[in-house]
């Protein structure tokens, strides 16, 4: 990074959460949320990190997200549960629905947990990964506002569409995989305008008019382009029906929501988690052995050329963590004044007069 800062991980969690709070979010809220937005960018999924408390301050200031806004369970069916998240913060949902699908995977082997009227949940791997800290597989989809269109159209009608997936390990750091169905992240592209960034990568986006461009201001996150072409639209496709139709939230071009914000401006999310008792295939410990068996094959398999190391997913992200943790988390200057404007506009500490920041391992 060629400019901006490195900030301790404790500090950026007191700062975000301080925000949340004077924004009317309760305490406990707060709390949560800054640690998910922290637990991204400490991985070096920077597209989840804090920078995304500027989108949360303007949805709250213009009413799509609701700061005291409570998750409630509507319907439970034992193994299969909904919630209504109550267009609150999607985190406090996040971790109610995935604790419980834990609980009720080990009464019934399986379970599925499904919400509509949510928001943004942040990066999905944290939920997965707490799934299998637990002992447990998880599957996480989640879709939300209408800014991708269908593979070969130019109609938005689909969200990025994100799946995750994570698996127990014995040694190993657990093997976690998330990602959008799209090519990158609608939040990487906007961090990336955010930046400055003159390009982005080929395949990344489109243009308004849906012609392919690298130029990062001609680049419309509006015509995001699906991974593998019609390959990543078929996921995408399934994680439209597992978090929207199914979870009975707005889906596709219907509009099944409280909010007044539809379309490509809808806030209110579905998603669904699926969580598996791992004793139900086996004892835990040897699934675990197995699964570490398998990661070190893939390490130990001969790499091609240039490549120094052969990662299985979740990995680097791990990596990425201890090394932050250690060092700091580097924010750029376009994020680190947007997060002093927001602190300026709301009147708390800024991040950069919180004391020691680059080796805050709080």
């Amino acid at each position: 990074m060629t400019d901006g800062r490195v900030v301790g991980a404790g500090a950026l969690r007191a700062f975000s959460a301080d925000v949340l709070v004077a924004l009317s979010a309760e305490r406990d809220t707060a709390v949560l949320v800054a640690e998910s937005l922290v637990d991204a960018d400490l991985r070096g999924i920077d597209s989840h990190g804090v920078h995304l408390l500027d989108l949360y301050c303007t949805r709250i200031g213009n009413g799509q997200i609701d700061p005291r806004g409570v998750a409630r369970v509507v319907d439970d069916r034992g193994s299969v549960v909904h919630f209504d998240g109550g267009l609150g913060f999607g985190q406090p949902c996040g971790v109610q629905a995935i604790d419980l699908g834990i609980e009720r995977a080990r009464e019934h082997g399986i379970a599925s947990v499904l919400a509509r009227e949510t928001t943004h949940l942040g990066a999905l791997g944290y939920y997965t990964r707490r799934a299998a800290e637990a002992g447990c597989v998880a599957l996480a989809f989640q879709n939300g506002p209408t800014i991708v269109p269908p593979f070969g159209a130019t109609t938005p009608m689909f969200s990025t569409n994100p799946f995750s997936y994570a698996f127990p390990t014995a040694e190993e750091p657990s093997v976690v995989f998330d990602i959008a169905t799209t090519a990158v992240a609608g939040n990487k592209l906007l961090l990336a305008k955010k930046r400055g960034d003159p390009t982005i990568p080929e395949g990344w986006a489109n243009d308004e008019h849906g012609r392919p461009t690298t130029d990062t201001e001609r680049a419309s996150v509006h015509q995001l382009q699906w991974f593998g072409g019609h390959k990543g639209f078929g996921v995408g496709f399934l994680v439209e029906l597992m978090a929207g139709v199914a979870a009975g939230s707005s889906f596709g071009r219907t509009e099944d929501t409280a909010s007044p914000a539809l379309g490509g401006d809808r806030v209110a999310k579905g998603f669904q988690f699926v969580v598996i008792d791992v004793e139900r295939f086996m004892p835990a410990t040897e699934l675990r052995a197995r699964v570490d068996a398998l990661v070190r094959d893939v390490h130990a398999s001969a790499p091609a050329e240039g490549v120094e190391h052969v990662y299985v997913p979740g990995e680097i992200e791990h990596l990425t963590r201890e090394l932050r943790l250690g060092e700091g988390i580097p924010l750029s200057d376009g994020v680190l004044e947007t997060l002093d404007k927001i602190a300026t506009d709301i009147e708390v500490a800024p991040l950069l007069d919180r004391g020691r920041l680059a080796k805050d391992h709080a």
